[in-house]
């Protein structure tokens, strides 16, 4: 079995105006895998790509190849290339020279190394280990003094539950549901909404009646709200306790920045053995390409791409597909251990989209590097990959093979987001079986199903292709056709029963109107926990990040 190749270990992402990004994501890969990061705009994964190809820092978190940490390595010093979305070439450089670029920092071993020579790299190699291991135990007792002193503030949070609830809100958000609560005030009593300015003057009026005994006290005093809504009440209350909580949201900051500064040195010494060793075999035991060995190279990179005959063409010349042919020679041709491919067909017709997904698989499959994609698109995600990891805001909703995320979605959201979904109230009874319109049907094998204990209300899901057209009468329920589109092979058949809709998919010629029984396929349905999906508040405010 192969071991994990890549890590991502409690990555988290914070931009400076207080936008999360990403939060508490850990991920695993194996070496060779082909992973795509699917999600909808906005969900953190061309920020987690960033952040493993060295574009971004993590605010905290390692990101690990080989249990080495290289989240403070510099973008050319990672093994990893990136093919991005816009293709990125030198449109004053011709397909061949684009594709040689990176081949002149490349070495290769020289001929007739002495044993002596071999010694100093090796050597060197030894000394500098042990020069590291002392380097990280230094830092790492500095850290668990920093780790300790964090967790004396935080228990102050845990005091005060006020305070515990807004725990992870920063100003942006804050100013956010203050925003919200004047919008409510205004629907409700008819008035227009206030300015943020002037209510904050009243507020800030209100509030130093007993500011400057708040820190003193290490508790907010009480105050007068006589005269006031229940929304300027809790502008008011969310201000106390904001205002409270700020100045130690100010020291655990600086304390984490300190942390995150150790931790960047950690990264160091974690690569200082390696990178020693780069640098004496540069000067003992390699030397860098000729233009001949340059050229034959990147010539068979080329070819590889099917781009034989357009070595000398200028980026102008080409159309989108072979634009994104050249990005990806580009990144293969200086060997690289990952990868990292930034939506790279979005911006290409159907026919050719097509063609370029053939072409990243057979490259994959020749070349058995690891391969991390990121995407929107599901049909992209399920025909590529080899595993999946469906994201919505900063988190990780959901890892698996394409067949596990499709047929065995892990709640609502990740079933709706894949594909079509149909989704009907039922009853799960135990042993694979469960209850939907009155009628016992076959549940699907699921981690979920074995959490789920019996006589539970729950959410069935059911694909369309799982939903099978009988006579009426002759089903689970009788529905009426509400619309029918053919779409070449298959209909694609929306039914109505009571107030819910729902999609199915048959080869049968159905027209709207027509009454019809249905019935699931056996061992289709998929149960799903009833539970909401998100739970944290502190994601409702985008403010233009990228992703």
């Amino acid at each position: 079995m192969a071991k994990n190749f890549l890590r991502l270990q409690d990555i988290n992402k914070t931009y400076s105006n207080g936008y999360v990004a990403i939060k508490n994501f850990n991920l695993s890969i194996k070496k060779g895998e082909f992973v795509t990061l699917l999600g909808p705009s906005g969900c953190g994964k061309t920020t987690t790509l960033k952040m493993v190809a060295g574009f971004e820092t993590p605010t905290s978190g390692r990101i690990l190849i080989n249990n080495v940490d290289i989240k403070d390595l510099p973008i050319n010093k990672r093994p990893t290339a990136t093919v991005f979305q816009d293709y990125a070439l030198f449109p004053n450089l011709s397909v061949i020279e684009n594709v040689s670029y990176g081949l002149k920092m490349m070495r290769k071993p020289l001929k007739g190394i002495t044993s002596e020579e071999r010694k100093k790299v090796d050597r060197a190699y030894k000394d500098a280990v042990k020069k590291a291991a002392l380097e990280i135990k230094k830092i790492e007792r500095k850290q668990k003094k920093i780790l300790k002193e964090i967790s004396s503030l935080e228990k102050i949070y845990l005091k005060h539950p006020e305070v515990s609830s807004i725990k992870n809100m920063r100003y942006q958000q804050f100013i956010s549901r203050i925003d919200s609560y004047l919008t409510q005030m205004s629907k409700k009593y008819g008035m227009e909404k206030p300015r943020r300015l002037s209510f904050g003057n009243f507020v800030k009026k209100t509030i130093n009646t007993w500011s400057r005994t708040i820190f003193n006290s290490k508790r907010p005093v009480k105050y007068n709200t006589n005269g006031l809504n229940e929304y300027e009440k809790k502008i008011l209350d969310l201000k106390k306790w904001f205002e409270f909580k700020t100045p130690l949201d100010s020291k655990i900051d600086k304390l984490k920045f300190e942390y995150n500064d150790l931790d960047q040195w950690v990264s160091h010494w974690s690569n200082y053995a390696d990178q020693t060793e780069e640098n004496f075999k540069k000067k003992y035991t390699t030397r860098k390409l000729n233009n001949k060995e340059i050229k034959k190279i990147a010539t068979d990179m080329i070819k590889l791409v099917g781009l034989s005959g357009s070595e000398d063409k200028y980026p102008e010349d080409l159309s989108g597909g072979m634009k994104q042919r050249v990005a990806l020679a580009r990144a293969l041709v200086v060997e690289p251990d990952i990868i990292l491919l930034d939506e790279p067909l979005s911006a290409l017709d159907a026919k050719v989209c097509v063609q370029m997904q053939n072409e990243l698989k057979r490259i994959h499959n020749e070349l058995k590097l690891t391969f991390i994609l990121v995407t929107h698109d599901q049909e992209e995600a399920l025909s590529l990959s080899n595993k999946i990891v469906v994201m919505s805001k900063g988190k990780i909703e959901q890892v698996g093979t394409p067949k596990n995320i499709y047929d065995t979605p892990a709640n609502e959201w990740v079933a709706n987001f894949i594909g079509i979904a149909n989704i009907f109230e039922g009853t799960y009874l135990g042993n694979l079986k469960a209850k939907c319109f009155d009628k016992v049907v076959t549940c699907r094998e699921s981690l979920n199903i074995k959490k789920i204990d019996k006589n539970t209300q729950v959410n069935l899901m059911v694909r369309p292709e799982d939903i099978i057209v009988v006579k009426p009468n002759e089903g689970i329920l009788n529905t009426r056709v509400t619309h029918s589109i053919y779409k070449g092979e298959m209909f694609e058949v929306k039914c109505s029963f009571k107030k819910q809709q729902f999609v199915l998919k048959t080869t049968q010629s159905i027209k709207v109107g027509d009454l019809i029984g249905i019935k699931f396929a056996e061992k289709s349905t998929h149960v799903l926990p009833i539970k909401p999906v998100y739970d944290d508040e502190f994601f409702e405010v985008d403010l233009n990040s990228n992703e």
